[in-house]
């Protein structure tokens, strides 16, 4: 009798810890003090999206405010694509293409 007392007081006793813990976390998320803070500018930026269907899309992302970074989406996975220069920073002359 004695053992089945003591260990449903140690099971009563941890209850209410739990239940004083979750209802402080409850509390805090409530409050808005939990939550974490964002900084003032995202490190990153959807500039563009173009989809090509459903499921497939070209994504444009600036990244930190300075790179520029091409995505290519689908359902199997996520690639950075290679891009041409910028075209401010481009030369006015056309391009050759010659034939091979």
């Amino acid at each position: 009798m004695d053992y089945a007392a003591q260990l449903l007081r140690v099971a009563g006793s941890l209850a209410l810890v739990l239940a004083v813990f979750l209802a402080v976390i409850y509390g805090l998320k409530r409050s808005g003090r939990f939550v974490r803070k964002t900084q003032a500018q995202p490190s990153m930026e959807v500039l563009s999206k173009h989809s090509f269907g459903p499921r497939h899309h070209l994504v444009l992302v600036r990244i930190e405010g300075r790179q520029n970074v091409l995505v290519g989406i689908s359902p199997q996975n996520m690639s950075i694509l290679p891009t041409a220069a910028d075209p401010s920073s481009a030369q006015d002359a056309p391009m050759k293409v010659e034939n091979l």
